[in-house]
């Protein structure tokens, strides 16, 4: 009976998590490039109480519960949506923009970019945006009529003669396995051994996205889908529950007895 209180209660904490989980794809509903994930589950070590007999008697087994085994997220489009500003961008296909973030290299489908007081091309929280070399995007002074073709050459009009500038190229980067990124806030990932290497290639390129001006990919959650793995998850937690209150009741039962 002891074994049924500890089994039912490592279904709670298991399905506590898969509601974290969700309510973050939630409150993410509207966030730029965002990715939702979900919580993947195994079953704990099994006590075996008699061993298997001669086919088709298989051993008699009890398991131990349930625990998360992987966090998985998912790299599916998100939906794109115009904007009208000229350094929104979007990526169509495969890819990540390339930004520096101090010593570290990281990567983004938010394309929400912008200019600094130096004229270089950032994300919204100022990190810069690499070109194909690795190095920066600075824009002429008093640039303007920025242009940003699919396969990411950024032009400008300068502020002194009019005439058109190329400023450089993005460049983007893929993974074998992007499910193995690991998150770091701010719309950002990094690397990891189960990522694989960086591929890196300008836009356009055999495999690489093509870039959007003018737009942003919205998150790729779907509303709906949440709200259902929301029901899901809150009924399997009050089947857990309502597991507990009977192994309870069944130990107080035992209790209770009187020769």
């Amino acid at each position: 009976m002891i074994r049924a209180l500890w089994t039912a209660a490592s279904g709670m904490e298991a399905q506590q998590l898969n509601v974290d989980t969700i309510a973050n794809n939630l409150a993410n509903v509207n966030t730029s490039g965002f990715r939702k994930a979900r919580v993947a589950f195994q079953d704990l070590f099994y006590e075996t109480l008699r061993a298997g007999g001669a086919a088709p008697v298989g051993p008699l087994q009890v398991g131990h519960g349930v625990r998360p085994s992987a966090g998985q997220r998912s790299f599916a489009q998100g939906a794109t949506e115009p904007t009208g500003n000229p350094l929104d961008l979007a990526i169509e296909g495969e890819g990540f923009f390339v930004v520096s973030v101090g010593d570290i290299t990281a990567y983004t489908r938010d394309g929400n970019f912008r200019v600094n007081a130096e004229g270089i091309i950032v994300t919204a929280d100022g990190y810069v945006v690499q070109d194909e070399g690795g190095g920066e995007l600075q824009l002429p002074e008093n640039a303007r009529d920025i242009s940003i073709d699919a396969d990411g050459v950024v032009t400008a009009r300068s502020g002194t003669d009019g005439s058109v500038q190329v400023v450089g190229q993005l460049k983007l980067a893929k993974f074998v396995n992007p499910g193995g990124l690991e998150a770091m806030g701010h719309n950002l990932f990094q690397q990891t051994e189960a990522s694989g290497e960086a591929e890196e290639d300008v836009p356009a390129a055999e495999g690489f996205g093509r870039i959007c001006q003018g737009f942003l990919e919205r998150s790729n959650v779907s509303v709906v889908e949440e709200m259902v793995n929301l029901i899901v998850a809150q009924r399997a937690y009050e089947l857990n529950s309502k597991a507990i209150q009977s192994a309870d009741e069944m130990l107080g039962l035992a209790n209770n007895l009187r020769r």
